[in-house]
């Protein structure tokens, strides 16, 4: 959907709040996907020369925890406010992406907003311990050779270094 800004600028008459669900599942995402619609609420009120303009986006996000590799789920929550003067909607290096007719892609913003919000390393709880290095299995595992001092033959010489 296309947000009118520049409209707005010039027919104001009263706040606009503009509810959609939009669809990144095609989108490409660093090391997760958005598969489900992510649930977005755009709105828009004049104050005196300022569009205060707002952004409420939630979405599930599914990813591999980078420490032990299990598939999870997290729910991410993006709430900001813009103020937007009517000369940024002309101006390039203005904080939201303008089209020159004024407009904003609510798809465009919605993936870069998301973009910024989720972490580059997503984990399944804080306190995930990770894989054994031993048997590959998740933390806590019933290997006992985590405590040994065995170390890998192709390793040796960096201990001997060490020693």
């Amino acid at each position: 959907m296309l947000f009118d800004v520049k409209k707005i600028f010039n027919a104001y008459d009263a706040p606009i709040k503009v509810e959609e669900k939009i669809d990144l599942s095609q989108e490409n995402f660093p090391g997760y996907e958005v598969r489900d619609p992510v649930r977005a609420i755009f709105e828009a009120e004049l104050n005196g020369k300022i569009l205060d303009f707002k952004i409420f986006l939630e979405a599930q996000v599914d990813y591999e925890c980078a420490r032990c590799l299990e598939p999870s789920q997290q729910i991410f929550r993006v709430d900001r406010v813009y103020p937007i003067r009517e000369t940024d909607l002309s101006d390039i290096d203005a904080e939201l992406p303008f089209l020159p007719d004024g407009k904003l892609d609510t798809h465009e913003l919605a993936y870069s907003e998301l973009l910024l919000e989720v972490p580059t390393v997503l984990l399944c709880s804080d306190d995930c311990a990770g894989l054994c290095p031993i048997c590959g299995r998740k933390k806590p595992c019933a290997c006992t050779h985590e405590t040994n001092d065995a170390v890998d033959e192709r390793l040796s010489i960096l201990k001997q270094l060490l020693s």
